[in-house]
């Protein structure tokens, strides 16, 4: 801490500055995902705080039986609904995680640029950089859970550096099992995108050892550990996707969603800080060209892999022609520009590299001064431009006529709410009635509802979703139980009955006491079900069964994360012992 306080006193102000405008009108921010990821928070709360653990979500998303926390991120979606039932009101736990965030992410970076040898202002700029583009930042505008897991991405440098030696201590290649485990607590899809990153490392790496046995072990043994430590987040996945149908992901158009990074003047994008990015590419691929000869090993590869995911994420790559040939990728990558956010952070490094090589082989002290004075110069440019960026996205969200659908960043059909103003929201943010932001406003998100065949996401998707789930949820009466929903209502008829209630493989229902059987449900094309109700008082209860595969794995992989954190910094001190020995 002594070592890195200036560091940590300017990375800590940098994001206050971010958040200010966020701090200096009592304001809080929503925007795309907000209401998808603060429902899951808020589920993991409520189980939390009633002690009433399930595969399904229990108090949210339409309490329609849906599993969405068990596919997504559970455990720290656990961990960030216990610090919203510590801090009492969603105002200070947007601002706690904005902070935690944002300092993780930029002092990370800073971490980096120390290990690769730059100096503390250079590393500190980086950091500064890192915390305000477009990698991290859809985290304060609209909540995209993404933004957390590519601002953990810098950690991989020190694993990329041992790779690349070869020389694969067992403690080296479990820090790179625990590093990969850690993202895909997070993001499952960033683990899959940033894996082929190391390929090029590991090759070098595998060739210089000349195929040592030992490193190997050591290397498979950090494999080993990174699945252990996924476990629960890859076995709920692979049980719900192999014994249903869901309704894809929104399919979207990839040659509009790549990344524009390579585009000198920005329009339509987040923030303008993103111009800073393309200046620190253009630094990159010149001085990649002019001062090949003058650069070390390690800095040619590192930053060639970097261009590289820099280059596929934009529109130079013939996204057209393979979106015909993998029509897939349009549900599950998406964003084109997914792929060059990940290379962004290594990026920004790799710019670096090139121009410190260059002033240490020609001995330029000039140099070496300017790569400081042009890393603070953008450091600043990139956080104002940021942060001003904030102040327009709450001035926008506090005016009297922004319409609530709007102030989401969606459709008015995705939303159903009897409020009409964004306005008229915030004092939910405020309360230490925490459901009020939930209940206030039903943000239609179809994500992982079991369907009879497969669709595609499309607004009539939305509308119909609304129309059987959101609108309906009402016209029946919802108790929460141990491990499960009950819903109660009256019936005058016999017929069957529409209910605003999904149905996976290994659901179970039971209606009136009695066990329902497959062959007693109507499955709907947008995923609920229709049964069979008896005249008077009716009683459907919906609990889940996960498979003991699927159990065992989630506490084994609970296990491995507390024995990590219980044995990860004793392993550390010991090292660093036996080193200094």
């Amino acid at each position: 801490m002594r070592k890195n306080k200036a560091a940590i006193i300017v990375i800590a102000l940098a994001v206050l500055l971010m958040c200010s405008p966020l701090l200096l009108n009592n304001h809080a921010l929503l925007g795309v995902d907000g209401y998808f990821q603060y429902n899951r928070i808020y589920e993991a709360a409520l189980q939390l705080k009633n002690h009433n653990f399930s595969f399904i979500n229990l108090y949210s998303f339409q309490q329609a039986g849906r599993v969405v926390n068990s596919l997504y991120s559970p455990l720290i979606t656990y961990v960030a609904g216990g610090l919203l039932l510590l801090v009492g009101n969603w105002f200070r736990f947007q601002i706690l995680t904005l902070f935690i965030v944002y300092f993780v992410s930029g002092y990370v970076m800073y971490a980096a640029g120390r290990r690769l040898g730059f100096s503390k202002r250079v590393s500190i700029a980086l950091g500064v950089i890192f915390l305000s583009s477009n990698v991290v930042y859809g985290f304060i505008f609209g909540v995209t859970w993404r933004s957390i897991a590519f601002g953990l991405l810098p950690l991989l440098v020190g694993p990329i550096l041992d790779l690349y030696a070869g020389d694969w201590q067992l403690l080296s290649m479990l820090k790179l099992g625990v590093f990969i485990g850690l993202l895909a607590q997070f993001q499952i899809l960033t683990v899959a995108l940033v894996l082929p990153l190391l390929v090029p490392f590991f090759i070098r790496g595998l060739w210089h050892s000349k195929f040592n046995l030992n490193g190997l072990l050591n290397f498979f043994a950090g494999v080993l550990l990174a699945l252990l430590l996924s476990l629960n987040t890859l076995l709920p996945l692979l049980e719900v996707y192999r014994g249903n149908t869901l309704i894809s992901p929104v399919a979207m158009d990839l040659v509009p969603n790549a990344s524009l990074i390579l585009q000198p003047i920005y329009n339509g994008v987040a923030s303008n800080s993103d111009i800073v990015l393309t200046m620190i590419a253009y630094a990159m691929l010149t001085g990649l060209i002019v001062f090949w000869t003058r650069l070390g090993a390690f800095t040619k590869l590192f930053a060639c892999v970097a261009l590289v995911y820099i280059l596929i994420g934009t529109g130079l790559f013939p996204w057209d022609s393979i979106q015909k040939l993998m029509p897939y990728l349009q549900s599950f990558l998406q964003m084109p520009r997914r792929i060059s956010l990940v290379g962004t952070p290594f990026m920004m490094l790799a710019t670096v590299m090139i121009y410190q090589d260059v002033a240490v082989s020609q001995k330029s002290a000039a140099l070496h001064k300017g790569i400081v004075i042009a890393g603070t110069f953008l450091s600043l440019l990139s956080l104002l431009l940021c942060t001003q960026k904030v102040a327009q996205n709450v001035h926008y969200t506090i005016t009297d006529t922004t319409p609530l659908a709007a102030g989401l960043q969606t459709a008015d059909d995705n939303v159903h709410s009897n409020l009409k103003y964004i306005k008229q929201l915030q004092p939910a943010f405020h309360t230490r009635h925490i459901n009020q932001l939930i209940k206030q406003v039903d943000r239609t998100t179809p994500d992982y509802i079991p369907v009879t065949q497969k669709i595609e996401t499309h607004s009539n998707v939305y509308r119909a979703y609304r129309r059987n789930f959101s609108v309906q949820q009402s016209k029946f009466k919802h108790q929460v139980i141990h491990n499960g929903i009950q819903l109660t209502w009256n019936a005058k008829h016999t017929k069957m009955r529409a209910l605003p209630v999904v149905a996976y493989r290994r659901t179970v229902l039971t209606l009136n006491g009695h066990r329902v059987t497959s062959e007693q449900i109507k499955h709907h094309w947008i995923g609920n079900l229709s049964l069979k109700q008896r005249r008077g008082k009716n009683v459907l209860t919906v609990r889940y069964e996960a498979s003991r595969v699927t159990t065992l794995g989630t506490k084994l992989a609970l296990i491995a994360w507390v024995g990590v954190l219980v044995a990860g910094p004793l392993l550390v001190k010991r090292a660093r012992r036996f080193l200094v020995a």
